[in-house]
């Protein structure tokens, strides 16, 4: 429809039912030159300081090109083992044992690729493979970069509102009524300029849209632990992707055998068959 909801402010015609491949593409984008700023230091890091004995083997370039293909290949099995382990586990275990855990695992496929790199760079096996010390080298660093990983991008994404380094929530922000006692708690998880009335979740594959009467925000989350973090907001889930509040809602119209809720914020939000019957039992209908 022309006038769909809108995520930031009414001059946008983005629908909640379209893919938000803008915002989608801007998080992704915002993350990912971070995760390559990092990955850089790190390879010009270890490539001029040359551990492990390649700054006696190597000459410079190969030097380079080896640490290139080592941080590299490390840095993506991390964030491969890491990223999911926060997603899955969300709710249930801290965040940093997932990004220890992550790190643990991913040096397992991380040493095979050293001991990979070190037969077609010199022509032998590194002879601390089978001792077990190069698998301890390798975890070793693999948890040092996943907690400055951590530290530095993912963790203040997560509650900076997609922005790395940006101001935490509430930090020198004054109170607010919506973030007072009593707010749902998943309104901790938006930066303070997006905290309102809860009007609408949204799954995004692996995250959660939060749409509050401030805008909205995408959150890495599970759905399910996104509607245990409602409180006590009055709403349902309407859709295996969607939820909404009861005071958001302004009409729901069936048409063409289909049932659709439209919101105060101008969204139009699908309402499954398997929900409808719930939706008239409350009387929303």
């Amino acid at each position: 429809m022309p006038n769909g909801g809108y995520a930031n402010g009414p001059d946008s015609s983005r629908t909640v039912g379209e893919a938000p491949f803008a915002l989608r593409e801007w998080f992704v984008w915002r993350r990912l030159r971070w995760h390559l700023a990092l990955l850089a230091v790190a390879i010009l890091f270890l490539g001029y300081l040359g551990p492990f004995g390649t700054y006696l083997r190597m000459p410079f370039g190969e030097r380079m090109a080896y640490w290139a293909l080592a941080v590299a290949g490390n840095w993506s099995l991390a964030l491969a083992c890491i990223l999911p382990a926060v997603v899955w586990l969300s709710g249930r275990v801290p965040a940093i044992a997932c990004v220890l855990g992550g790190s643990l695992a991913a040096a397992v496929p991380g040493t095979l690729l050293i001991s990979v790199l070190e037969f077609l760079f010199s022509g032998v096996l590194p002879e601390t493979l089978g001792t077990g010390e190069l698998f301890l080298a390798v975890a070793l660093v693999h948890l040092v970069i996943g907690l400055i990983v951590w530290g530095t991008v993912e963790l203040p994404m997560r509650r900076g509102g997609g922005a790395p380094f940006a101001e935490l929530p509430g930090a020198g922000t004054p109170n607010r009524p919506e973030a007072a006692a009593g707010a749902p708690p998943i309104l901790d998880r938006l930066p303070a300029a997006r905290r309102g009335r809860l009007l609408h979740l949204q799954m995004r594959d692996h995250y959660v849209e939060i749409h509050t009467d401030r805008g909205s925000e995408l959150v890495l989350m599970r759905f399910g632990d996104a509607l245990k973090e409602l409180g006590g907001t009055e709403g349902m889930q309407v859709h295996r992707s969607h939820w909404i509040a009861r005071a958001a809602v302004r009409k729901i119209v069936r048409r063409a055998g289909r049932t659709a809720a439209f919101l105060e914020n101008g969204a139009e939000v699908p309402v499954s068959r398997r929900y409808a019957g719930a939706l008239r039992d409350a009387n929303w209908v």
